[in-house]
């Protein structure tokens, strides 16, 4: 008789571990949002803005199979557009406007239109929800788009069936541009806004109803957390040199009146400080570059040593103007840290920086005061598909 009351005891007790998925949803029934977009409808007189958010959901029978191509005419997009003041409102609200349970686990990109992040905290205020919803992931791309950002994702890419995955893909590939950032996500900007440092987010052209591309970079002031300035082309590759380890792109030099393209191997930085002194910090920026012969015009044998040296020194002059180029902008006329001059004080020299913190960037800005200087050193290491001339470098 014991025995039969522990049975049931038991068997009572494993039911409460057969609950099932309460929280069920089936995958027919959820919208797949790949992309988002967030525009600026109206700045209201008290202050509050009406925004207008776009999320595209994918339509898998509109991408087909391998073996049978996509199906027809069908779209493999859909995109739901519905304004509001919160995001997370506007969110609930489009659950109104799709037979399909919005769903952001597999979110690739964000587009967010510069009338947003022109608005002093504006930009971390609709990234809020982003960091704080637990569908959301920290590996979400941001870009800046000029214009309305609803219109990215109503390009119609010739090789791509899904708009965000299209702008998805042209962020991944952007390291054959030396002119690019890398891509920038919205786990690194919540660490930039936690500790208030200045930073930069690609922007994103229109082209045509076909194809985005690259536009130089935003420049954000870390303390109100807007847009501040464009940064030209010129100006986002030396910034690329100052800042980013993974440049592969190409960069043109001239030679003898010839044309020389140099493609870029290997990129390293480093940064030292001398004289320390909050009024006239000394900080030398070594750049070390590493690159190959990509491509050349004129005669002159490219294994004769004088001309290695005359493309070495040519590439040196090169990076050098432009890197000198980004630091007077972002230095002297823009008077933001984007080159994380502070967060190498921050690690290096602690006592220092807790001297010079609270007027780094303000205040005193003892930033613009210091006096950055840039040493550029060049190593050709190829001049063909297996033509080393690393020695002739020594």
């Amino acid at each position: 008789m014991k025995k039969y009351y522990l049975y049931i005891f038991i068997s009572l007790s494993m039911c409460l571990f057969l609950t099932g998925c309460w929280d069920r949803v089936e995958i027919e029934n959820r919208g797949f949002t790949v992309g988002s977009a967030i525009d600026l409808v109206e700045k209201k007189e008290d202050g509050t803005f009406e925004l207008m958010l776009t999320n595209q959901m994918v339509v898998p029978s509109g991408l087909g199979s391998p073996l049978q191509g996509g199906s027809g005419e069908q779209k493999a997009y859909k995109n739901i557009t519905a304004t509001g003041e919160s995001i997370f409102e506007i969110t609930r609200e489009m659950s109104t406007l799709s037979s399909k349970t919005p769903f952001f686990q597999h979110m690739k990109v964000l587009v967010v239109s510069e009338d947003i992040v022109r608005e002093p905290h504006l930009f971390g205020n609709i990234l809020d929800v982003h960091i704080r919803d637990h569908e959301m992931r920290r590996g979400i791309r941001l870009v800046i788009v000029e214009g309305k950002a609803k219109e990215a994702l109503n390009i119609l890419p010739i090789d791509e069936k899904v708009p965000a995955l299209y702008i998805e893909s042209l962020m991944e590939n952007n390291y054959k541009n030396a002119s690019s950032l890398q891509p920038v996500h919205i786990g690194q900007v919540q660490e930039l806004l936690l500790s208030k440092n200045s930073y930069t987010i690609p922007e994103l052209q229109i082209v045509n109803d076909h194809s985005v591309k690259y536009k130089g970079a935003a420049v954000f002031q870390g303390d109100t957390n807007h847009m501040i300035y464009s940064l030209s082309d010129d100006e986002t590759m030396g910034l690329s040199f100052l800042t980013d380890t993974k440049q592969n792109g190409p960069i043109k030099i001239k030679v003898n009146g010839h044309m020389v393209v140099i493609e870029l191997t290997d990129v390293k930085q480093d940064i030292y400080f001398k004289n320390k002194k909050k009024e006239n910090l000394q900080v030398d920026i070594n750049i070390d570059v590493k690159g190959n012969i990509g491509e050349r015009y004129g005669l002159t044998s490219v294994f004769s040593k004088s001309y290695i040296n005359k493309v070495k020194a040519a590439t040196e002059r090169k990076v050098r103007a432009l890197v000198e180029g980004t630091i007077n902008k972002v230095q002297k006329d823009l008077k933001v840290d984007v080159l994380g001059i502070g967060d190498k004080l921050y690690r290096r020299h602690y006592d220092f920086w807790n001297t010079v913190k609270d007027d780094w960037e303000k205040g005193e800005n003892y930033y613009s005061q210091s006096n950055i200087r840039v040493n550029v050193n060049v190593k050709i290491k190829m001049v063909g598909s297996s033509d080393k001339v690393e020695t002739i470098n020594k």
